[in-house]
């Protein structure tokens, strides 16, 4: 090859290049491109991140449901306990409750004179209940002698829809109310 040969290709190729460099058609194709994995993945991730907090709050709710209707009660039985359960499946749909995702608690805690807080009853829902006259710890301040508390435990297995890789599955998530029975000193459980 010669000289000029070789120049007329190397002038080709600066022209080509040149223009390339000045042609902006499909720009944004390409950066649309670049962006969209973390556009999807954001708007996936936000979309995880609502359900598991409209799920959490579903759980506060169905905790403060429960232990407001047996707190408004003076002598629950074993249908009043079911409408109670039944109430608390309502508030927290349209979210899966079976399959022992949904776990609720309530108790009846009897503090005596010295300030020992013992289970009076207790009943669950999917769960195990406490054994009668088990000791049991509560917080400071809500021990006072010769009353009762009701105590409501909710406990749900968030799974989320995606993200699982980063949340390691089931998201557990908890809440527990302590709530002074409102008509009478102890809420009393009896059978139909």
């Amino acid at each position: 090859m010669n000289i000029r040969a070789i120049s007329g290709m190397t002038a080709a190729l600066r022209a080509k290049i040149a223009r390339f460099s000045r042609d902006k058609r499909g720009v944004s194709a390409v950066e649309f491109a670049i962006i969209l994995p973390f556009m999807a993945a954001l708007y996936l991730g936000g979309t995880a991140l609502t359900q598991g907090i409209i799920v959490k709050r579903k759980v506060v709710l169905v905790t403060h449901t429960v232990g407001d209707l047996v707190a408004r009660d003076n002598n629950l039985t074993d249908a009043e306990i079911a409408a109670v359960f039944d109430a608390a499946k309502a508030v927290f749909a349209p979210y899966a409750w079976n399959s022992n995702l949904l776990k609720i608690k309530v108790s009846s805690i009897n503090i005596d004179a010295a300030g020992n807080a013992k289970v009076g009853w207790s009943d669950a829902f999917q769960d195990t209940a406490r054994p009668k006259n088990s000791t049991v710890t509560l917080p400071p301040g809500l021990n006072t002698a010769n009353s009762s508390i009701i105590w409501a435990e909710v406990s749900y297995n968030f799974t989320p829809p995606i993200g699982t890789a980063f949340t390691g599955g089931t998201l557990p998530m908890t809440d527990q109310l302590y709530i002074r029975p409102r008509l009478v000193t102890t809420v009393t459980r009896s059978a139909n």
